[in-house]
């Protein structure tokens, strides 16, 4: 019975509550960042959470069930997402992980990738968007906004209001992304700047401390969306 309300609530609840999203952290483990990405797009994790202790044979038929209401997700993309909720939200989960000491080396991100995993469910593979649902980012003047701190904020802390971007209005909430580490969101959001037609010349550029600043401003979805107006029209 526990089991069937889980699958129907995660089913049919729309992302209603993207503030109460920034809250929810998953545990760390490999598979962690396609729950955030893949997930939420639907529903509020704490859904996710609430279901920990499920066999895998029950995660494997939420996962199923999810694909009838919407979830995109190769079968490659499926077996990563059963493998990490069966590991880290299933019976017998591990001790949480202490994150390893960095030895100030630096590692290339690909933003490209950061994009196709974490934006492309509802901004398309190419920056189309979704009508009605999505914006484009395509030819997007709010990735210049603030010299591109704005669309920075975005990522960290989601959106929530409706706006208007190239004559059309949108009105769904996007889930803030601030799992994703610094330079990570800085990476996506240099990719979306210069890629699928726009050529955005951000000042300062976009690098980790830019989103360092970003991350340290307490801000609710709502917020962002105020903060999109304060900013002024994109340049």
């Amino acid at each position: 019975m526990r089991f069937a309300a889980v699958v129907l609530a995660a089913g049919s609840l729309l992302l209603a509550a993207a503030d109460a999203a920034a809250e929810i952290r998953l545990p760390e483990g490999p598979g962690a960042d396609l729950v955030y990405a893949k997930c939420r797009t639907c529903h509020d994790l704490q859904y996710v959470v609430d279901a920990k202790g499920l066999l895998p044979a029950q995660w494997k038929a939420v996962i199923a069930s999810m694909h009838d209401y919407g979830l995109t997700a190769s079968k490659e993309e499926d077996e990563r997402l059963l493998q990490y909720l069966t590991a880290y939200l299933g019976k017998n989960p591990p001790p949480a992980a202490t994150p390893a000491p960095t030895a100030g080396a630096t590692t290339t991100v690909d933003g490209q990738a950061i994009y196709a995993q974490n934006c492309a469910t509802c901004h398309g593979p190419g920056g189309e968007g979704q009508p009605g649902l999505y914006p484009p980012l395509a030819r997007n003047p709010d990735l210049a906004r603030d010299n591109g701190a704005f669309p920075v904020a975005v990522v960290l802390h989601g959106l929530e209001g409706p706006i208007d971007v190239a004559g059309n209005r949108y009105d769904q909430a996007m889930p803030p992304f601030g799992h994703l580490s610094d330079a990570q969101v800085a990476a996506v959001v240099g990719y979306v700047q210069h890629a699928f037609g726009n050529a955005v010349s951000a000042s300062p550029p976009i690098t980790t401390e830019v989103v360092a600043q970003q991350r340290a401003r307490p801000m609710t979805p709502a917020a962002v969306h105020a903060y999109r107006a304060s900013a002024g029209p994109a340049k």
